[in-house]
């Protein structure tokens, strides 16, 4: 089903795949679901000092934006790689990329689930040589499909094991550039609470681990959206402590620097995640409504059927 949505998309110009993914969006805001269900608390987590219509209107558009996210795979996944290269529109911060790049101790580029973060892919190759981290997903036919769409432009995927991170050093010792989605929840051993907009949040400490032993150049980087059917892509420097000994000092940073993009265009973040999934001993997960009303909608349904 995805391959063939993905090529029906991939045949309808930028414009038409972003209208049908906000329409998709919408509907998905119209009627009781998971997705909605979590993007709307994360919001009102976050951003509680936000009217609640705001946090409803917010929600809604994020979820237009996760939509046309969707489909615009089927440009980015398939379409030639130099009619991708129209798509780019601005882009913001690039001498911090250049100084970056050319400091001699690779570069590794932190780019939250902002925007479309696969249109990176295409940006930083015209660049230089990228490695990106990925944590492989539950379907294996989807594995093979996401790893043939982001080698056709000789980026490297790295699979976040021992062999992938040994691949990452490799790559930052070299003078590469390594992508990293910073706001995925690790596994518990290799993470630890820290705030995300005030709300604790199991976060990774492989990006200080990766910095510490390699001292490379490290930017945020994101790839907005814009009313012109282009991207715009904006690098920012990262705050104080991302590096720092103390691991909860490092994950902190962490999250003020995935806090700081995500504020510049709330609208395009990804706030379906379960970011909070995790929580501290002791305390309940936020989703723990969301999921007894699921078994409630299915019983129902079985119950029907």
């Amino acid at each position: 089903m995805a391959r063939t949505l993905l090529a029906f998309a991939g045949v309808l110009p930028i414009s038409w795949m972003r209208t049908s993914g906000r329409i998709l969006g919408s509907l998905c805001d119209l009627f009781p679901n998971e997705v909605r269900d979590v993007s709307r608390l994360n919001l009102d987590l976050c951003f509680p000092d936000l009217a609640a219509d705001e946090r409803r209107r917010l929600a809604r558009r994020s979820l237009q934006a996760t939509g046309a996210a969707a489909l615009e795979l089927g440009a980015l996944w398939r379409w030639p790689v130099d009619r991708l290269e129209a798509l780019e529109d601005v882009v913001e911060g690039e001498e911090l990329l250049e100084r970056a790049m050319t400091s001699g101790r690779g570069t590794m580029l932190l780019a939250p689930h902002l925007g479309n973060w696969e249109f990176l892919n295409h940006f930083l190759m015209r660049r230089g040589q990228l490695v990106c981290l990925f944590r492989p997903p539950r379907v294996a036919e989807m594995e093979q499909m996401v790893l043939q769409a982001r080698g056709r432009t000789g980026c490297i995927s790295a699979p976040a094991t021992r062999g992938g991170v040994r691949r990452v050093l490799r790559a930052l010792r070299s003078g590469e550039l390594v992508l990293i989605l910073p706001d995925q929840e690790p596994l518990k051993a290799h993470g630890v609470s820290a705030p995300f907009f005030g709300v604790p949040a199991l976060t990774m400490t492989l990006a200080a681990r990766i910095l510490r032993r390699t001292d490379a150049a490290t930017l945020f980087v994101f790839a907005e959206r814009r009313p012109s059917g282009k991207f715009r892509v904006r690098f920012m420097e990262p705050p104080e402590g991302l590096a720092d000994d103390d691991e909860a000092v490092a994950a902190a940073a962490l999250n003020r620097g995935v806090e700081r993009c995500v504020r510049l265009c709330p609208e395009q973040y990804l706030w379906s995640y379960k970011r909070f999934k995790t929580t501290p001993p002791g305390t309940v997960t936020p989703y723990k409504a969301i999921w007894g009303r699921r078994r409630s909608r299915q019983a129902k349904t079985r119950a029907v059927s």
